[in-house]
């Protein structure tokens, strides 16, 4: 659901910002440290309850006591007003003027998809990178897959804690396993559907007649059921203190032609393939569950030739979703592109359409 009025207070640089924001594309331009990525992550914390960075702490201005960060839900009929607003530990999340007790809730409200660095470079970066990207498009998808995943993360706690106190934690072995299946199922369901997305966009892009893979290995050994793997596994756990087998070490695997892509492709070519994937993942959930993210992306022409900026852009125009993009230079943007241009200084707004 695009947003409509953005306004924001006491976030980094910015000590108070207005924009009225286009339904698609809002250009972000300006310098590094002309506030461009704070209001990337002002938005990404107000749809999320998280930052993107560090903690939510860090994100209040030096000098100031509170941030807020509110916006108009353009589509609403109602014309809802989200809030949130931090003083200190202190949090007060708003929609349509009632509380809201958990961040959980904000991610049905305003789904994000944030495009920076860290979640465009996640195939190059660790196994946990990879699962979050993965289960972002899964909870998206069906949204019953964020009780379990919650459900197993509790067990999966619960029998960490058994283990560190020297008990057996059989107690948790049936109920883990049953959790950790299905979530495994999800996943696949997911993937399965994402892949022949991913490797048409790659292909697109690319020209590359080398076919794009992924893999997703479970956590556990796969001709085995997880119970039996836990049950397996018990003593060793015992002795260490922690579950070795689970979704919770599950890892996405990406090839090309058959080979692990950080063998054979650049680092520029890695983010195209990373692009790749989480747009395929947008044109999924608008297929599946017509579900449209506001989608944010922090250094737009990163690593990025005027070809591929230009292809990128015309792949986000037919998804039709609400675009946040920032970048130094307006030359940066293609040639011709519509939407609003916001130009930022110092965090200040010093050209573009204030709310």
């Amino acid at each position: 659901m695009p947003l409509r009025d953005l306004h924001i207070e006491g976030v980094r640089c910015i000590k108070r910002l207005h924009l009225q924001a286009d339904a698609r594309w809002n250009w972000l331009v300006g310098p590094n440290g002309a506030g461009k990525s704070s209001v990337l992550e002002a938005i990404h914390t107000l749809g999320t309850g998280q930052s993107w960075r560090r903690g939510l702490r860090h994100l209040r201005r030096d000098g100031c006591q509170e941030y807020l960060i509110t916006a108009h839900l353009a589509q609403d009929p109602a014309d809802a007003l989200i809030a949130l607003r931090r003083n200190g530990e202190e949090r007060d999340i708003r929609y349509d003027g009632k509380s809201i007790d958990s961040a959980w809730s904000l991610l049905d409200i305003l789904p994000i998809q944030a495009l920076n660095d860290q979640n465009v470079h996640f195939i190059s970066d660790n196994n946990e990178s990879r699962r979050r990207i993965l289960d972002w498009g899964v909870f998206y998808e069906n949204q019953a897959y964020g009780q379990i995943l919650r459900d197993y993360r509790r067990l999966l706690q619960q029998r960490n804690t058994w283990l560190k106190s020297k008990y057996s934690a059989q107690p948790w072995d049936a109920q883990l396993a049953v959790m950790g299946e299905q979530v495994q199922q999800h996943r696949q369901t997911h993937l399965s559907a994402l892949q022949p997305l991913a490797g048409q966009l790659w292909q697109e892009w690319t020209q590359s007649p080398g076919q794009f893979q992924i893999s997703l290995q479970p956590g556990w050994k796969e001709d085995l059921p997880l119970l039996a793997c836990l049950t397996r596994d018990r003593q060793r756990d015992e002795d260490l203190g922690f579950t070795h087998s689970g979704p919770h070490r599950a890892n996405l695997i990406f090839k090309v032609a058959g080979k692990p892509v950080a063998d054979i492709l650049s680092r520029g070519q890695l983010r195209l393939l990373g692009l790749s994937y989480r747009l395929a993942q947008l044109a999924l959930l608008q297929q599946r569950a017509q579900v449209a993210p506001v989608v944010l992306m922090d250094d737009f022409a990163a690593e990025l030739d005027r070809q591929a900026r230009r292809w990128l852009v015309e792949r986000l125009d037919a998804l039709a979703l609400q675009v946040f993009a920032a970048v130094t230079d307006s030359e940066q943007i293609p040639h011709g592109h519509h939407g609003h241009r916001f130009h930022l200084r110092e965090g200040h707004l010093i050209e573009g359409i204030a709310a």
